[in-house]
């Protein structure tokens, strides 16, 4: 081979390797660029708790998916973490998907459980409810519901958590309640909340409810304006007479 015909060879082999090389440095960013995750959303869930020694816990929760994801990225399980409270055992976990009874993965972790909940078949668009039931006992005078908390948030602009906790008959919240309940009525404590608590706790008894809720504290107020207000014109009718 001449001089003349290695001066043309050589810039195609540089070619042919520069391609080659490009190739396997851009090859997985492509392949990973084209796997999208899933983009979904906590839009609301209703959870009922059946408090007492042995408090049942039922909690609905429901997912709206803008984006399913694809390849390997895409949405095949929801996690989500129990916490593993003192002086409380969990039993009888079951997970249903839109109604249909499902086999969830429970992992024991040093602190909590890790609880993954398969879906199928989810397309963007969906909406995909996820129903826990179980049971968590522990000593009596005192209401701890560890609660399943999803990856997935709420958007966090409104009260989509709903709560309903019903004590043991001719018993009320008497302290030490998380969160803060919205109302309380006899035996029953409600909430509404914007992110899903990692627990629900109240003790209870037959002395009434010892808390100060927000209603109260608007009273008090109202109350001292109008004690200020009818003392302050006493003063003032005094003065002028």
């Amino acid at each position: 081979m001449n001089v003349r015909n290695i001066r043309r060879v050589l810039p195609r082999k540089r070619l042919v390797v520069a391609l080659l090389l490009a190739g396997l440095v851009l090859g997985p960013s492509v392949a990973t660029a084209q796997e999208a995750s899933p983009a979904v959303n906590l839009a609301g869930t209703s959870i009922t708790v059946d408090g007492g020694e042995t408090s049942s816990v039922t909690a609905e929760y429901r997912f709206e998916v803008d984006e399913a994801g694809s390849g390997d990225a895409a949405l095949t399980s929801i996690s989500g973490t129990i916490w593993q409270l003192s002086d409380r055992e969990i039993g009888g976990i079951s997970v249903s998907v839109d109604g249909e009874s499902v086999e969830a993965s429970v992992t024991e972790k040093p602190r909590h459980y890790a609880v993954s909940v398969p879906v199928e078949g989810v397309s963007d668009g969906d909406t995909v409810t996820a129903t826990f039931e179980y049971e968590v006992s522990g000593p009596a005078g005192e209401v701890r519901a560890p609660l399943w908390v999803p990856q997935y948030s709420t958007p966090g602009q409104a009260n989509v958590i709903d709560i309903s906790m019903s004590l043991p008959e001719g018993t009320t919240v008497s302290g030490g309640a998380f969160p803060s309940p919205t109302t309380i009525d006899g035996n029953t404590a409600t909430y509404e909340l914007l992110h899903v608590p990692g627990f629900i706790a109240a003790e209870y008894g037959e002395s009434g409810t010892g808390l100060i809720t927000t209603d109260t504290v608007y009273s008090i107020v109202g109350v001292v304006a109008i004690i200020g207000f009818i003392v302050g014109g006493l003063a003032i009718d005094r003065k002028t007479a």
